[in-house]
C-alpha cells in the first residue's frame, strides 16, 4: 500500500512538471512579451531582459526594440546595449522613435541612446576615437543636456582614465570654440580639475 501511494504521488508530480514545462514553453515561444513582464514583477531583470529580446527577435516590434535597449542599460549589459542601440540609431525612423519617447524631460531620447551607447561601447574597450567620434552625434554645434560627451564625462567607469579624459577634453575644447556655451566651460573646468588630480 505505501509504495502504490509513493508511485502515486511521483506520477502526479512528473505528471505536474511535465505540464509546467509545456506551458513555459509555449508561453517562451508564443508570449515572450507576457514572460517578461512577469518576470519584471518578481524582479528577475537577467531573464526579462532576454524574453523581451526574444520579443524583440520575434516580432520586430518598435516598442520591443526600445524596451530590450532600455533594460540592458538597466541590466549593465553593455553588449547589448551597443548592439540595439546601433539597431535603434540605425533606423530610417530614428527621428519619430526619439519624438515618440521624447517625454518633455530634461533628457532627450536621442541623448539617452548614444550617451549610454558610448558608455557601454567605453565599457567594452573600443577605441577612445571611436566612441568621441560616436558621441559626437549628440553635440555638433551644441552642448545639448545630457548629450554623449557629458554621459562620458560623468561616468564612474571613465572617472579614472586620464588618457580618455585627455582625448574627451580634447574634442570639448574644440567645441568650445564652435559654441562658447557655458555648460561647456564648466565642464571643461570639472574635467580639468579631474585631470589634475590624477597626475
Amino acid at each position: 500500500m505505501k509504495k502504490l501511494i509513493v508511485k502515486t504521488a511521483l506520477i502526479t508530480l512528473a505528471s505536474l512538471l511535465a505540464v509546467f514545462l509545456l506551458v513555459l514553453t509555449a508561453m517562451t515561444m508564443y508570449a515572450p512579451r507576457t514572460m517578461a513582464s512577469l518576470l519584471d514583477g518578481v524582479g528577475n531583470r537577467g531573464l526579462s531582459l532576454w524574453y523581451t529580446e526574444l520579443a524583440y527577435q520575434k516580432f520586430g516590434e518598435t516598442n520591443d526594440l526600445t524596451n530590450v535597449f532600455d533594460k540592458a542599460v538597466s541590466a549593465k549589459d553593455y553588449e547589448r546595449t551597443i548592439k540595439y542601440g546601433n539597431i535603434l540609431i540605425g533606423r530610417e525612423d530614428f527621428a519619430e522613435i526619439c519624438a515618440s519617447q521624447d517625454n518633455g524631460g530634461a533628457v532627450s531620447y536621442k541623448n539617452y541612446v548614444f550617451g549610454n551607447t558610448s558608455v557601454a561601447m567605453y565599457a567594452e574597450n573600443y577605441a577612445d576615437e571611436d566612441i568621441l567620434s560616436f558621441a559626437s552625434a549628440t553635440a555638433e554645434d551644441v552642448y545639448p543636456p545630457f548629450n554623449a560627451y557629458q554621459v562620458l564625462l560623468y561616468s564612474d567607469l571613465t572617472s579614472k582614465d586620464k588618457e580618455f579624459l585627455s582625448a574627451l577634453r580634447e574634442k570639448l575644447s574644440a567645441l568650445f570654440t564652435a559654441t562658447a556655451d557655458e555648460t561647456l566651460q564648466n565642464d571643461i573646468a570639472y574635467l580639468d580639475q579631474i585631470l589634475q588630480d590624477l597626475t
